[in-house]
């Protein structure tokens, strides 16, 4: 299907106007995303030296969910990234994100105990995840990387 514009000059301008405006906020959005994540090695750091008294198993599930965190963070960042690069968002990228924040539930599940519903929900939504991530590499077109 084609699109047909009566006003060809008038289209083009608001086509990279938009363009434009999109990444300016998004290199606003990457600024703010690195300072984010500055701050959450710190607040990791703080957290550890705050938390130094308590059991190690308890200190190291704290800096495991900050760093997790942060990874997911990471993956955002990445997203934004490869779409100021190539302006488009890949679907591998978006997946990745999800995996990696669903790892963050699984530690968290694992450390509260979840019960066998929470276990397996959570198993099929990773199952689902792994299986749109392998069709997503394996079938990706020859000019993505």
């Amino acid at each position: 299907m084609k699109l047909i514009v009566k006003h060809q000059r008038i289209f083009t301008q608001v086509t990279v106007y938009f363009a434009t405006v999109t990444r300016i906020l998004l290199n606003i959005l990457v600024v703010i995303t690195t300072l984010a994540l500055a701050m959450g090695v710190v607040k990791s750091g703080y957290d550890l030296l705050s938390d130094i008294h308590k059991p190690l198993s308890t200190l190291l599930q704290n800096i495991l969910l900050d760093i997790v965190f942060i990874l997911a963070l990471v993956e955002v960042t990445i997203t934004v990234l490869g779409y100021l690069k190539d302006g488009r968002v890949h679907v591998r990228y978006i997946v990745d994100t999800i995996l990696i924040i669903m790892l963050n539930e699984v530690v968290r599940l694992w450390f509260k105990q979840a019960d066998l519903q929470q276990s397996i929900s959570i198993s099929v939504v990773i199952a689902t995840l792994a299986a749109v991530r392998i069709s997503v590499v394996k079938f990706a077109p020859d000019h993505e990387d």
